[in-house]
């Protein structure tokens, strides 16, 4: 039920220059969506007609709310959002993306009934080169009932890489094979616990933005549950954002330290617990600031004490002999820093 005063549930939909598929989505979220939820739309300094459909949308339909700002980024956007938000669970839906009719129905149900704090659930995807779709299911049923499950059993996949990863790596495994993407728009939280602690996006980061809002929010939860159904459906789009970062060699490199720092932070909330957790991603990182030659930003990395400590216990293996190499490489640089 909703709270005193409130609304059921927000759904939180970011948007700049997305009129080409603003009202599809728009569409499938009010066929989703209860009479007690709200559509908490932010146009993010948009230069098409997506204000347009927005405000249209927002005449048609009493439940939807629009927010104008300048042009700064998907993650001011969401903030804004949350900031005027009444619903008991947030949601995050992405203006390109699609949701199935019981996405909303199937999140909250799972929520209500083990009295959760937060809920993932499986998500189909495709390329927008591609007509179909790909079921991404879920690497395990998460049915975390305790901070402490949460933290030892989900946290690790999204937050980064172990030495124990790299170590089955070296093994034949899959660097990614126990990794779950850690976005929110295939997620639910309480707003109760998002304001009681002040969780928010950090704007200053543009990629993994997700997972440090999600790694934040499941260290102040006690409860996870899971759908192992796919009840979202997400286009990655050849000129989306990751790829225009990744492309930038600046624009990258700093993510990276800016990435590195939000980390620290919040394993400062975990009492250290999470330093473990993404050891090996220190190291990785130091090694693609080398090939991308990004020396001022390689020489600030390898100076953290963090990252001194995840290079003294990084595990090498004959098997890969590239990575040896690189990170020999790395251990003298860091010598004279």
């Amino acid at each position: 039920m909703p709270e005193a005063g409130g609304r059921l549930l927000s759904v939180i939909v970011p948007c700049h220059n997305v009129a080409r598929w603003l009202g599809r989505c728009l569409d499938e979220i009010f066929a989703s969506l209860p009479e007690d939820g709200e559509v908490i739309a932010v146009d993010d300094g948009s230069t098409d007609s997506t204000a347009n459909i927005l405000f249209e949308a927002a005449l048609a339909d009493s439940r939807v709310r629009v927010i104008r700002q300048d042009n700064r980024g998907v993650s001011a956007a969401r903030n804004a959002a949350l900031d005027v938000a009444h619903g008991k669970y947030v949601f995050f839906v992405d203006p390109d993306d699609g949701v199935e009719p019981d996405f909303f129905a199937s999140m909250v149900s799972a929520m209500e009934e083990e009295n959760a704090d937060y809920c993932l659930c499986a998500y189909r995807e495709r390329t927008d080169l591609s007509d179909s779709f790909r079921d991404v299911r879920l690497k395990s049923a998460y049915d975390c009932r305790t901070n402490e499950e949460i933290v030892s059993k989900y946290l690790p996949r999204i937050f980064g890489y172990s030495f124990a990863d790299v170590r089955r790596w070296y093994r034949g495994e899959p660097l990614f094979a126990r990794r779950e993407f850690a976005t929110v728009w295939r997620a639910a939280f309480r707003r109760e616990i998002i304001e009681r602690h002040r969780i928010r996006f950090d704007e200053s980061i543009e990629l993994n933005e997700d997972a440090m809002f999600n790694a934040e929010y499941l260290l102040r939860s006690n409860r996870m549950v899971s759908i192992g159904q796919p009840l979202y459906r997400v286009t990655a789009r050849e000129g989306g954002l990751v790829r225009s970062v990744t492309r930038d060699r600046a624009r990258y490199a700093a993510n990276k330290l800016r990435l590195l720092e939000r980390r620290k932070a919040i394993d400062a909330i975990s009492g250290g617990a999470l330093a473990p957790v993404y050891a090996a991603s220190n190291v990785f990182t130091a090694m693609e600031l080398l090939k991308l030659r990004r020396t001022r930003e390689l020489k600030i990395f390898l100076a953290d004490e963090a990252v001194k400590s995840s290079l003294k216990g990084f595990p090498i293996s004959p098997r890969r002999p590239i990575v040896a190499l690189v990170f020999g490489i790395l251990r003298i640089c860091s010598n004279f820093l």
